[in-house]
């Protein structure tokens, strides 16, 4: 190596030990994946990243890797009181060893320990980004005991973030931070879209029908996201075999992990039905069924934003969901979809019945829906907001 190449490389070198330090953990890279990985990348432009997460639980994307420095911690997504205390004490070693500026974390699990490992070590700015609340759909004690140890988290963080406006009035009115306290970065939407993988494409759709045995006719309706409770799963099975009774050209795709162990339930749910319920499972490439898809459904009891409506808006897929907080930020109803009661199965056939017979007024919301999330939702320009906070807030 010449005399220039050295210098050049040891200025390099000298620019990386200098760059801050800046912490995320998440649970599982199930949240990173659609969440965080472009604002991780951009970031790792101007501060050393460092994500700590469970590695194990789903495959993270291989761009991560490269940008990214990825500490695992075996976190568990349920209460495991041994385990959540191993898991503070590795926190606590990794954040004493690298001494960030900030740690940011979104999930429940993460944010609780991650907020307190940074408050015990003093680390200067602590955020966390509420993507939902567990404790909405329960009552009793386990509401309140989850709704407490999201207080917890409030407490042990500077600031807390949500990604849409209606969760940030509903955490405001439910008690558990002052308007003050609490914010979004940018309009809305943890991550956006990625315009360049969620698109409308023909020829992926047609392959892809070919390969799970679609006719082109049918009206594929689409379920992307984690195959749990809250999600609303069974109630959509549920509906689909309403629909499927009036013998019309329909199908209904079930992708996503089975994280609860549901999958024989609803298979068994669903096994009378006279029309397909295929199960691709868990996917890297969500925006693949998406674009082959013509109605997202989502009867999910508790969102933080419903990033998924966004992203199949983006393919001109438009959207059926229950109106809650969350989804009636990424839902304009009667202009990108279909907002119905929440927990009205009658209401959901219904809503799936009229955009499926109805091919002109799908086609018109899918276009309407595509155009918001362009104007509205590209992943570049909340990875903008992004990094103007941390420009503004750390000064470096």
């Amino acid at each position: 190596m010449g005399e220039v190449q050295m210098k050049y490389a040891e200025l390099n070198l000298h620019r990386l030990k200098l760059k801050p330090t800046i912490l995320f953990v998440a649970t599982t890279p199930f949240a990173v994946n659609p969440f965080l990985a472009a604002h991780l990348v951009a970031l790792s432009g101007k501060y050393k990243v460092v994500l700590c997460v469970n590695v194990e639980a789903y495959e993270l994307l291989p761009s991560l890797a490269d940008s990214v420095k990825v500490v695992h911690i075996p976190f568990a997504r349920k209460m495991s009181p041994l385990r959540d205390l191993i898991n503070l004490f590795q926190l606590l070693t990794l954040v004493g060893h690298v001494k960030p500026l900030s740690i940011h974390s979104i999930t429940p699990k993460a944010g609780l320990l991650s907020m307190l490992a940074g408050y015990l070590r003093r680390v200067p700015n602590r955020w966390h980004t509420f993507t939902g609340q567990v404790w909405v759909t329960r009552k009793g004690w386990s509401r309140f005991f989850l709704k407490a140890l999201d207080r917890l988290i409030v407490t042990l963080a500077t600031k807390v973030f949500a990604d849409s406006e209606s969760q940030c009035r509903f955490l405001v009115v439910e008690g558990l931070v002052d308007r003050d306290g609490i914010g979004m970065l940018g309009a809305g939407s943890i991550a956006g879209v990625d315009l360049q993988r969620f698109k409308v494409d023909p020829i992926a759709r047609r392959r892809l029908r070919q390969q799970m045995g679609s006719v082109e006719e049918a009206c594929v309706f689409i379920f992307v996201g984690r195959l749990a409770r809250d999600k609303g799963v069974f109630d959509l099975v549920q509906a689909f075999n309403k629909v499927a009774d009036t013998g019309e050209s329909v199908e209904l795709w079930m992708v996503g992990p089975d994280e609860e162990g549901l999958l024989s339930s609803l298979q068994h749910a669903g096994s009378g039905c006279t029309a397909p319920i295929r199960w691709p499972g868990k996917t890297a490439e969500p925006e693949k069924y998406m674009a082959a898809a013509d109605v997202l459904v989502l009867p999910s009891y508790r969102e933080g934003f419903g990033s998924v409506i966004i992203e199949a808006a983006a393919c001109g897929v438009p959207a059926i969901a229950y109106r809650i907080d969350g989804v009636i930020d990424a839902v304009v109803e009667d202009e990108t979809g279909i907002l119905v009661q929440a927990g009205s199965v009658q209401d959901l056939v219904a809503a799936m019945k009229v955009i499926h017979k109805d091919g002109h007024r799908r086609s018109h919301l899918g276009d309407r829906a595509r155009e918001r999330a362009v104007r509205d939702f590209s992943s570049q320009a909340v990875t903008a907001a992004w990094l103007k906070h941390y420009r503004d807030a750390l000064g470096a």
